[in-house]
């Protein structure tokens, strides 16, 4: 129904020229000529749109054939390169090993000097636990103490003896 409605919306000349450039004003020659003109002009889509561009390579490059010509030589300096390269590769991983059982052995030599001192902080422990003044209960405190006289009469004694 909406496209029943757009054609006829096209009947009327003043509609026309909404959607379509009218000559106004110039001779029927000018008119041929421009419409030529305007016809044979159109936009290229944009590069992105099309499927396959002439500015891009779309197929890879074709492998050349090996020549059979010069190998020997070339055999023997791979052999000679692969062996330096092997070589260089062991001493690498020698020289890592070494510097990983070096690392091992400080460790173990820190783990050692940690396990002595322990040790000696627990027999300078068990040592002084014998000297400890022991805590006693409160209760027992309770009983222990003295009279007022009984201290008196040991002062004087001290004082005697000073």
């Amino acid at each position: 129904m909406n496209e029943l409605q757009d054609f006829s919306a096209l009947d009327n000349v003043s509609d026309l020229e909404k959607y379509f450039t009218v000559f106004e004003g110039s001779s029927q020659e000018d008119v041929a000529y421009a419409k030529v003109f305007w016809n044979s002009l159109s936009l290229q889509p944009p590069v992105e749109s099309s499927l396959v561009s002439v500015d891009i390579r779309q197929r890879l490059k074709v492998a050349k054939t090996p020549q059979p010509t010069n190998h020997g030589p070339r055999h023997s300096s791979n052999s000679k390169n692969d062996e330096v390269l092997q070589r260089a590769y062991q001493r690498q991983m020698e020289d890592e090993r070494k510097r990983y059982m070096e690392m091992a052995k400080k460790r173990d030599e820190i783990m050692m000097l940690l396990k002595k001192q322990r040790e000696e902080r627990i027999k300078k422990e068990m040592i002084s636990l014998q000297h400890k003044p022991r805590r006693s209960d409160p209760t027992e405190r309770v009983s222990l103490r003295t009279s007022p006289e009984v201290l008196e009469q040991d002062i004087k004694e001290v004082q005697a003896l000073i």
